[in-house]
């Protein structure tokens, strides 16, 4: 179905035509019956659609007699630790993420309160037809309403010693933070009110109506960059409608861009906890910088938060994540976590005593240039196999889609899990540079 997409990522799509009722009913009532019943954690963001969608979701979870907590409008993060916290079989969060406002979404946690891995998901969907799943009257799911996830999500954050609380407090951090009217409304200015921050909040209202696009990129942060200037801030932190990524802008109000939060992050606790790294084929190159400066393994992944964690306890990794603002750091929460990424960062800056735009004097800067293209408009086998040709002394890999990495520039070329596109990502030493390999990749693929 055009207007749905299934994927390790979980369920997405168009409501209405894609994503809607009948569908949350069929699939919330299998994930009942593949945890076996029991607790079940739930959470949403803020989008106009998440109370329908999740009235749908209790009532076919309570009908396979699971036990329903709801932690209400929290981060997809908060729900995750808390499925762990709580004990419970496991969760599933009502969002859509980083896409438009039409869509929705339900993304599964296992009792590990991790995303299901790609075994998982086949085994979950082989019950998605089963009959004969409700339970009688006298054995229906109980409903609990919950409000503490966030303040145990925070404490958990506080409890790490990696996170420099009290040096944070002394320095006195003026800080705007854009929660895009998202599940991190309330979260995210609360973590840097109780680490003793002066918080400036944007777009902070649980509407679901974003007031700019929803993916915390450059390009969408001009609000956040005015904020900044005009309150005389020393950072601004912006998040997704799920509040799992995290992008920082500086005290000149210009954007890091999303790639520079996971390298930050592991700067940070590499340099106090040595160990392995994981992230995926699309990430920065600044990953492998700071990995060898302090002379750890850097492990790529596909691309997909299931498949980063599943990396990170394979290899027994300190940090990890992705690099569009995913921060994952195992020791407080095994998942892309805004709220844990905003506490390592602005620990890193309190401990370096440095301004956020000199940032770049640790980590010498690379960048990506972004861009997506209709999945109908490729024949994605052909580009690949002309791509290959094309750069074939170079380093190829096609463990994900198919990345290439030349001399000075790499090209990641994959079909995306959560939208019917084609991701296309080229890195360089500036934009202009990144660019310019684009468009070389883009000529010879049109030519495919």
């Amino acid at each position: 179905m055009k207007n749905l997409v299934s994927s390790v990522s979980g369920l997405r799509g168009i409501v209405g035509p894609g994503i809607n009722v009948e569908i949350i009913v069929k699939y919330a009532s299998a994930f009942g019956i593949f945890v076996g019943g029991g607790k079940i954690v739930i959470g949403r963001d803020s989008r106009p659609t998440g109370e329908m969608l999740t009235s749908a979701l209790i009532a076919a979870l309570e009908g396979v007699g699971c036990d329903v907590t709801d932690l209400g409008i929290v981060p997809t993060p908060t729900v995750l630790l808390n499925v762990r916290m709580l004990d419970a079989n496991g969760g599933i969060i009502v969002t859509a993420s980083h896409n438009p406002i039409e869509w929705n979404a339900l993304k599964f946690v296992s009792k590990k309160g991790i995303f299901l891995n790609k075994s998982e998901t086949e085994e979950f969907h082989n019950l998605l037809n089963r009959e004969n799943k409700w339970v009688t009257w006298d054995k229906i799911g109980s409903y609990t309403k919950d409000e503490g996830g966030v303040k145990r999500h925070i404490e958990a954050i506080f409890n790490d010693p990696l996170i420099l609380k009290d040096k944070i407090s002394k320095h006195n951090f003026r800080v705007v933070m854009d929660t895009v009217n998202g599940g991190g409304y309330s979260a995210d200015n609360r973590i840097l009110k109780e680490l003793g921050c002066e918080v400036i909040s944007i777009n902070n209202t649980p509407s679901g109506v974003f007031p700019r696009g929803p993916e915390p990129v450059p390009a969408n942060l001009k609000m956040l960059s005015e904020a900044v200037i005009e309150n005389n801030a020393d950072i601004g932190f912006a998040v997704d409608p799920d509040a799992d990524r995290l992008a920082v802008v500086d005290e000149k109000g210009k954007p890091l861009g999303e790639e520079y939060t996971l390298p930050i992050a592991c700067y940070h606790v590499l340099e106090k906890r040595k160990g392995a790294v994981v992230t995926n084929y699309s990430t920065s190159s600044m990953m492998d910088y700071v990995a060898n400066k302090f002379g750890v393994p850097i492990y790529r992944t596909p691309v997909g938060e299931a498949n980063v964690v599943e990396g990170i306890y394979r290899y027994n990794a300190v940090i990890g994540g992705e690099g569009n603002g995913g921060v994952i750091y195992p020791a407080v929460n095994p998942t892309r976590d805004s709220l844990t990424g905003i506490a390592i960062v602005l620990s890193f800056f309190a401990d370096k005593n440095i301004k956020v735009s000199e940032i770049k004097e640790l980590i010498p800067e690379r960048v990506i240039y972004k861009t997506k293209i209709p999945a109908e408009s490729i024949n994605l086998k052909n580009a690949i196999n002309k791509l290959k040709e094309s750069f074939k002394e170079f380093t190829i890999s096609e463990e994900d889609g198919l990345k290439i990495i030349t001399d000075k520039n790499w090209v990641h070329i994959r079909k995306s899990g959560t939208e019917p596109i084609v991701r296309i990502m080229t890195e360089g030493k500036d934009e202009n540079d990144a660019i310019g390999f684009y468009n070389e990749i883009y000529k010879i693929i049109s030519e495919a």
